[in-house]
């Protein structure tokens, strides 16, 4: 299994630095909606859904949600109105986590609800992923940026969380996550912000909101896993899927960049950083 993850990770990892940096926003964008439409046979699971039609079905409502969020990409009025969506169905998503025996029951009202929440954190991911990447100039910048510290959270949560781990975090949703391991993760992305102006242009002020966005993101980042850990407990299934050898679905692999970056655009739209 270990074996998998690391050639998984060597082989994607490249392919994902070079097409964030080279590719046309519409050849990122196309990427995604495939990664995200994905995502969305995985959710309709998680969600309670068992026929295949009506998997295929919701598949194909993300993709329309998709197309007309394409349709109105660069609009002043909609940046602003995605952005506080994400702020605020992120805030009830928490609550959702520390209250876990919420939708737990399986009928149709708890079905309905998951599904609705899929579309909300896969089209605002999208939106929020494909927004940033066109911003000029800097946009495949800030992509790497936000990359590379949600790889680093994780990390210092992890080696924290084991060194060190003695409170659980949400022991309902993940046993295995602990306040010791949010604390590493905090201190990792803390000293990593503190490098940004080295290789972006930031003013000293934008420097000093950018490392307060990037300490925000943090518990963000186990929000958007918490969250998708919550789906998994309540349908009673381990992995989101099998797509990716040692890594299991793709929404177990995007389970924090679904949070993360729709609330950081929220975050650098009030702060003039984008």
């Amino acid at each position: 299994m270990l074996k998998q993850r690391i050639l998984t990770a060597v082989i994607l990892i490249p392919l994902v630095l070079a097409g964030i940096l080279y590719l046309p926003v519409i050849a990122i964008a196309s990427i995604l909606a495939v990664l995200m439409l994905q995502g969305a046979w995985e959710w309709s699971r998680l969600a309670g859904l068992q026929q295949r039609t009506l998997r295929f079905a919701y598949v194909a409502l993300l993709a329309l949600v998709l197309w007309l969020l394409w349709r109105q990409m660069g609009t002043d009025t909609w940046r602003p109105m995605m952005a506080y969506s994400s702020a605020i169905f992120w805030l009830l998503a928490t609550v959702w986590i520390f209250l876990p025996q919420l939708g737990k029951q399986q009928n149709v009202l708890n079905t309905s609800v998951k599904l609705l929440a899929g579309l909300f954190v896969l089209g605002l991911s999208w939106y929020a992923l494909v927004t940033i990447q066109a911003a000029p100039q800097l946009g495949p910048r800030w992509i790497l940026y936000l990359l590379f510290l949600i790889w680093i959270a994780d990390s210092g949560a992890y080696f924290a969380g084991r060194a060190f781990g003695r409170h659980k975090l949400a022991p309902v949703v993940s046993p295995g996550k602990t306040w010791e391991g949010v604390a590493g993760a905090l201190l990792l992305v803390f000293l990593y912000s503190l490098t940004a102006p080295y290789w972006l242009p930031l003013t000293e002020g934008q420097a000093s909101t950018l490392v307060a966005i990037s300490l925000l993101l943090v518990p963000v980042s186990v929000i958007g896993d918490l969250f998708e850990s919550l789906m998994k407990r309540q349908s009673g299934i381990k992995d989101s899927g099998q797509l990716l050898p040692g890594h299991g679905g793709v929404m177990d692999r995007i389970d924090s960049l679904t949070a993360v970056f729709p609330v950081y655009l929220w975050g650098a739209s009030l702060a003039g950083l984008l």
